[in-house]
């Protein structure tokens, strides 16, 4: 089908707004209790795999003598998790192979980030490496096989590139302004002139897609990635402390920056978009969205800024909005129809891992007798996610504080 500004605006703000507002805020009849035999079965494998790794953390060599074995031994170390692992359970959805070629991919997209921004640091390059992962999730849906593609590395890079700046408290609002229009322009195929580092390298980042689509051949992903812009921006009102938005705005808002999101990640895919992708790409999107937000009430708190869990600092509100979050996301994957189901059905129990280990790290801001019933259905107890932060066993050493890149970086080369 044919992308429009205004079928997508009609799906997101129509159908898949009417999906959420349908959904039931009361608690799932047709979630899958974990038993506590496999919770602790799950904290056993998690704490010895933690040692191991930590262990290997800390014998990383000072110098380059020795790290040729130390790499060897790690991957070795990650391979197996990865194959024998049960808490996320990949290797239950992958074959062999299709893990390898993940991981060779992720090798080649961490090997372009540390080139092209070597000053990022490990939380902003975890966000473009999860943008990118979005993308093979869904290559993997369509069978298509996972291999590094530039002008999504672009887009990906583009998250901390462009949201970061956007959404940092110390970059003026006329900054702000000048930066998102060196962006518009640069997608309307105008000439820019940007004169910082950073305004420089998110053009060298567009042109990165624009290598791979000529402007001339399909303009649909430049009318994505402005309407994507069009989005940021919008979203920018949250921070706004002198304009209290509503319940919807704040819900519109949501709906259209996760939504395109995902449908931009959806189109890199390459194969032809139906009415049915168009509606789930852009609910699973706002599910992302939101789930997000899920982790981030205390920091959007903090921050004042405005989304649909800061709008009512009650308890039960929380767990009105988590309860239409799991209806909504068992619904849209309900309604799509996809051949390989063994890999849908994967994402959708990782997506309800995601729902509740959220709400667990937001645990402040729900009722302990809410807590007590999202625990049952947790792959391990939350009095194994309280200790050291959740999943993060042992005592930090001091002297990794410098480390993580150079092992990054010795891993990828």
């Amino acid at each position: 089908m044919k992308l429009g500004k205004s079928i997508i605006s009609d799906t997101c703000f129509g159908k898949v707004k009417n999906i959420w507002l349908d959904a039931p805020d009361s608690f799932p009849t047709f979630l899958t209790e974990i038993s506590d035999e496999e919770k602790e079965e799950n904290e056993q494998y998690i704490y010895k795999a933690s040692a191991d790794f930590q262990s290997l953390v800390k014998s990383f060599p000072v110098k380059k003598r020795g790290r040729l074995k130390w790499k060897q031994t790690m991957l070795a170390r990650i391979d197996l998790v990865l194959r024998e692992e049960s808490v996320i359970g990949v290797h239950k959805a992958m074959d062999e192979r299709t893990l390898n070629l993940f991981r060779e991919d992720m090798n080649v997209c961490l090997r372009k980030v540390r080139e092209f921004a070597p000053e990022l640091p490990l939380e902003s390059i975890g966000q473009a490496i999860r943008n990118y992962i979005v993308y093979s999730m869904l290559c993997e849906l369509y069978g298509i096989e996972s291999a590094f593609h530039p002008a999504i590395f672009g887009y990906s890079m583009l998250y901390p590139f462009t949201d970061n700046y956007i959404d940092s408290t110390s970059v003026s609002v006329l900054e702000k302004a000048e930066y998102n229009q060196i962006i518009r322009d640069k997608i309307a195929g105008r000439t820019v002139q940007p004169h910082t580092p950073h305004q420089i390298k998110t053009c060298e980042l567009l042109s990165m897609i624009e290598s791979k689509y000529p402007r001339e051949a399909d303009s649909t992903v430049y009318l994505l990635l402005e309407l994507m812009l069009d989005a940021q921006q919008g979203s920018m009102r949250q921070q706004n402390e002198n304009t209290l938005l509503t319940n919807e705005e704040r819900l519109d808002i949501s709906l259209y920056k996760g939504g395109l999101s995902v449908l931009l990640d959806r189109y890199f895919v390459g194969r032809e978009i139906t009415a049915d992708d168009l509606s789930f790409y852009l609910a699973f999107g706002f599910f992302l969205q939101i789930a997000d937000d899920l982790q981030d009430i205390k920091a959007d708190s903090n921050g004042r800024n405005q989304t649909l869990f800061t709008a009512d600092t009650a308890n039960r509100t929380h767990e009105r909005i988590v309860n239409k979050l799991l209806h909504f996301v068992h619904r849209i994957f309900s309604l799509y129809e996809q051949d390989n189901d063994k890999f849908k059905n994967f994402i959708l129990t990782n997506c309800y891992c995601l729902i509740f280990s959220s709400a667990a790290g937001s645990g402040e801001f729900f009722s302990r007798e809410y807590t007590e019933k999202i625990a049952k259905y947790l792959p391990v107890s939350f009095a194994f996610l309280g200790k050291a932060g959740g999943y993060q066993m042992g005592k930090k050493d001091s002297r990794l504080k410098d480390q993580p890149l150079k092992m990054l970086d010795e891993l990828i080369s």
